[in-house]
């Protein structure tokens, strides 16, 4: 193994590994019972790596974080993420990085941290003999839309900068005279090299806790979609995992992820993309239409007027302070740095934090009426795993018919599984699985319970990772679920005997199979007409429509 690998030189390798890819096909009919047709297939290269669909792919500049940092004192980690709320007192042990949401660089979750100390080491005579592993991709750049969050704010600035415009009568001063001279200068959608880091540093993680199980003899099917962030996290863990000769040790599966648009006909069946092809993930968001609106008319109006007095020429509005918020989140991890972290109190990152836990429960959680739906294809491909079962065609949702019908491309022999995926995938897999321990709050838009545990910054972070374990005691075996590290505790919504790390296999299994097909109710919920098939105005509480 060849895990002390040199980071920088990662960047140039990663462009030229050969890995392996799935087939170029499409679902034309989304709902249950449908048929796919097959591309062209290649004998001599059954997973091949140029198969297109990468997404958005736009480079930011390098940074330059010598001459661009102006914290003094000494940095020991490549991005500055020393900055503390503007108010916070000496003692403050308050870390703005690990309150940004889905923006966090990561770390491992601190949700139930007293439980996680007590089961954190399997029973004695216990061993781990397969491991499934949902893995969301490294930080990224913004995306690239113009209505969103940084690159909103990003486009406002160049429409008013004395830079771009010299008539403009546009000033900043105090905490904000950097705007005078600031550009937005951030790539799109792709990782960046904290990205590729995070993923790098799981596989070599994932490979101290799992090595065991990898088998020379049998290579495994690794998955991912053909986003270019997604593919790109999938070879940076598994040059961590593997090593330099990584590529011939796996086959890499690239399912098409997009298509011809969000909810079309040309949009192909991806468990790890599977917004894609449920049409009212796009159309009713409960969390964007409903839960935000509310939460960010409490809690932006202060900092947009405390803003106002540093800023002349520009009337700053609350979507603006947002996208100062996330500006720091994706300029720090972009560049290196951002004066965007040193311009709010604890109150108001605590409230850009659960803006994202509104947003991302609304639209992918329980309080979404499409969140299990959204979730249930990749639950059924996991049960199929843990049976050693024939997929079943019977209950499509989102899978890909052609290749989970196919074992070369959905092996059920495999003793470690690794899927790379989006944030929302993992939120609507807890959801689909009934995990209400950890996605079951029902969110208050107008108060941000302290003592909630829907926390998207503890759930998925930057590479966070979503792990189920087999475990065997003496002849018995059991599923454990680690979140993040976070060892969780059964809720006894799951099947699983409630407050306990080790659920029997069978119970698990029994439950989901019985439950989790049916409570997501995929086709009314992804195709149903809202008025006519069900109404929603506004948050559900179980994650479906009826």
């Amino acid at each position: 193994m060849q895990l002390a690998l040199n980071f920088l030189a990662l960047q140039a390798l990663v462009a030229s590994a050969v890995s392996a890819a799935s087939l170029h096909t499409r679902q034309t009919n989304r709902v249950a019972n449908d048929t796919t047709p097959v591309a062209s297939i290649s004998p001599s290269d059954p997973f091949p790596t140029n198969v297109g669909y990468p997404g958005t792919r736009k480079y930011g500049p390098p940074p330059f974080l010598a001459v661009t940092d102006r914290k003094e004192g000494q940095l020991s980690t490549s991005i500055d993420t020393r900055w503390t709320p503007i108010d916070a007192e000496p003692s403050c042990d308050f870390n703005i990085f690990e309150h940004l949401g889905n923006e966090s660089p990561y770390f491992s979750s601190p949700i139930f941290s007293s439980f996680q100390q007590s089961h954190s080491v399997l029973p004695e005579g216990c061993t781990v003999e397969q491991v499934h592993i949902l893995h969301r991709h490294g930080s990224r750049y913004p995306t690239s839309s113009t209505t969103e969050g940084a690159p909103y704010f990003g486009a406002v600035i160049a429409n008013v900068s004395r830079l771009t415009n010299p008539s403009s009568n546009f000033s900043a001063s105090g905490p904000l005279s950097f705007l005078n001279s600031w550009k937005y200068e951030l790539g799109a959608e792709v990782l960046n090299a904290v990205g590729a880091q995070q993923l790098f540093d799981s596989g070599v993680h994932h490979y101290y806790q799992y090595g065991k199980l990898y088998n020379e003899t049998h290579k495994p099917v690794i998955r991912t979609t053909s986003q270019q962030r997604i593919l790109d996290s999938a070879r940076y863990w598994t040059l961590g995992f593997f090593g330099w000769d990584a590529p011939s040790k796996y086959n890499l599966e690239i399912i098409l992820e997009g298509g011809d648009g969000l909810g079309t006909a040309g949009a192909f069946n991806n468990t790890l993309a599977s917004y894609d092809t449920c049409n009212n993930s796009d159309t009713i968001t409960v969390g964007d239409t409903y839960l935000r609106p509310t939460w960010d008319a409490i809690y932006l109006p202060k900092p947009r007027d405390r803003l106002q007095q540093y800023v002349s020429g520009l009337e700053l509005t609350n979507e603006m302070v947002y996208g100062m918020q996330s500006l720091c989140a994706y300029e720090t991890v972009a560049l290196g740095y951002s004066n965007f972290c040193g311009l709010f109190t604890k109150d108001e990152w605590e409230g850009f934090e659960y803006d994202l836990d509104l947003q991302f429960n609304g639209d992918y959680g329980i309080m979404s009426p499409n969140g299990k739906a959204q979730g249930i294809g990749w639950v059924n491909e996991f049960l199929d795993r843990l049976e050693n079962a024939t997929w079943n065609a019977a209950t499509i949702t989102t899978e890909n018919s052609t290749l989970d019908s196919n074992p070369t491309y959905f092996p059920l022999n495999q003793s470690m599984y690794v899927d790379f995926t989006h944030d929302d995938i993992i939120v609507s897999v807890l959801t689909a699985l009934n995990y209400t321990q950890v996605v079951g709050d029902f969110l208050d838009p107008t108060y941000a319970d302290p003592s909630r545990t829907f926390v998207l910054s503890h759930i998925t972070p930057f590479a966070a990772r979503l792990v189920f374990e087999v475990v065997s005691c003496k002849g018995k075996r059991y599923v454990r679920t680690k979140l993040n590290e976070a060892v969780i505790p059964y809720s006894g919504a799951e099947g699983c005997p409630a407050g306990k790390a080790l659920c029997p296999i069978e119970s698990f299994v029994g439950f989901q199979k019985e439950n989790a097909y049916k409570d997501a109710n995929f086709n009314k919920a992804c195709f149903g007409v809202n008025g006519t098939d069900f109404t929603v105005t506004g948050p559900v509480r179980n994650g479906t429509v009826y």
